[in-house]
């Protein structure tokens, strides 16, 4: 059963996307000839785009999950709007556990994930995120007043799976480790 919603949320390892350049590091010969250049500023590729679009989502859940936590509003409407399957099913029971129980979490937690991949590249539908969460300053309260208890906040490793569906990305998948994981 949980007692909080931080204890099931877990932290992400640092992994980032890297672009690499190439080069063959030798400069081209002088020419006498004056030479037209034409620069083209590529966009974001797709990946990118993703990678950009599942890690908004991923921040924005864990924000609609503070606001309905402060007061365990586990029908809050906010928090559909960047979760959906497995992964809103766990904030809202999570919600519903702490609302029985005269619970409410104050504070923010950090993270700082990072994408690990993005499929299929071309015309990317699904984004897999890490995360090293940490709950030290997003803890659990009584209605009453006074912390829930003296177990304090950890860092906990996540995995996320943000879905683009239908050209809006949401996390549906969302798995948190235990305090101390990462």
């Amino acid at each position: 059963m949980v007692r909080r919603p931080t204890r099931w949320m877990g932290a992400m390892v640092a992994i980032g996307l890297l672009l690499a350049g190439c080069g063959s590091g030798t400069p081209p010969a002088a020419s006498h000839h004056p030479t037209t250049t034409t620069s083209s500023t590529a966009g974001p590729s797709p990946s990118q785009q993703a990678a950009s679009a599942a890690l908004t989502a991923y921040r924005a859940m864990w924000a609609d999950m503070v606001v309905a936590a402060r007061t365990a509003d586990y029908q809050a409407p906010i928090l559909a709007g960047h979760a959906s399957g497995n992964a809103l099913a766990l904030l809202v029971h999570g919600l519903a556990v702490n609302r029985q129980e005269g619970i409410v979490t104050r504070g923010r937690p950090t993270m700082d994930p990072q994408v690990v991949s993005v499929s299929p590249p071309t015309n990317p539908t699904q984004v897999d995120i890490v995360d090293c969460f940490n709950d030290t300053n997003w803890l659990n309260y009584k209605v009453s007043g006074g912390l829930q208890n003296n177990v304090p906040g950890g860092r906990h490793h996540t995995t996320a799976t943000v879905t683009d569906t239908a050209g809006v990305w949401k996390v549906t998948e969302l798995q948190v480790g235990a305090a101390g994981t990462c």
